[in-house]
């Protein structure tokens, strides 16, 4: 049995209805023309390379997140996947309980819990979490799906200073701090959209120890 066919029978076993896609082509089509929870793509796929397909499906305005398979197992590719718009990153082989319980974890981020909040504020700046879209002033902000879930990990941590090690865990699911300037990249880029020109700078770098965004 090859991996599709098994992952389409674990998740269905497991509850989940599943569409399966034969190349990227097609993928994106029933990306684009479906509406999904959460997709699974193999980097390996027969016509393109999976960071492709990704790419276009978030400039097509495909906002479900993205478990990315992978047999490219250094941090260099973990942090290009995540990067270029997938939201987690599995590397194979794969046990097939920890790929369920990703996948349970990005539904989750992705679905606030009965009793949550479902809009974060913090100032102007405010986050629909239903809709995974962020606006200040009551302006949108073109945020990718990785500096919207940064961004919404700073708002629930308004007021207080998080670490590199502490944002590499929590949105990039990284447990140690590889040599990467990822964290910095996507504070650059996202302080650039969230704290534009005449706005009150929200986002603050703490030298030697990381950011907060501040509520005043």
């Amino acid at each position: 049995m090859d991996i599709q066919s098994f992952l389409r029978s674990s998740l269905e076993e497991a509850g989940y209805q599943v569409e399966t896609a034969p190349d990227g082509k097609t993928a994106e089509r029933l990306a684009v023309d479906g509406n999904f929870d959460i997709l699974i793509v193999d980097l390996g796929l027969p016509d393109q390379d999976g960071i492709s397909l990704i790419l276009r499906l978030r400039r097509l305005g495909v906002r479900a997140p993205v478990l990315i398979l992978s047999a490219r197992r250094s941090v260099d590719d973990r942090v290009r996947g995540l990067e270029q718009g997938g939201d987690d990153y599995l590397t194979k082989p794969f046990a097939l309980a920890e790929l369920l319980a990703r996948l349970r974890n990005l539904l989750k981020r992705n679905s606030p819990a009965v009793g949550e909040p479902v809009r974060l504020k913090v100032q102007d700046l405010e986050l629909d979490l239903l809709r995974r879209q962020a606006s200040r002033s009551g302006k949108l902000l073109q945020l990718t799906p990785q500096e919207f879930v940064l961004l919404e990990y700073l708002c629930r941590n308004v007021g207080r200073v998080v670490t590199r090690s502490m944002i590499l865990e929590q949105v990039w699911g990284m447990r140690i701090q590889p040599d990467t300037n990822v964290v910095d990249v996507h504070i650059y880029r996202l302080r650039g959209k969230v704290d534009g020109v005449g706005q009150q700078p929200l986002i603050r770098t703490m030298r030697g120890v990381g950011y907060v965004l501040k509520d005043r």
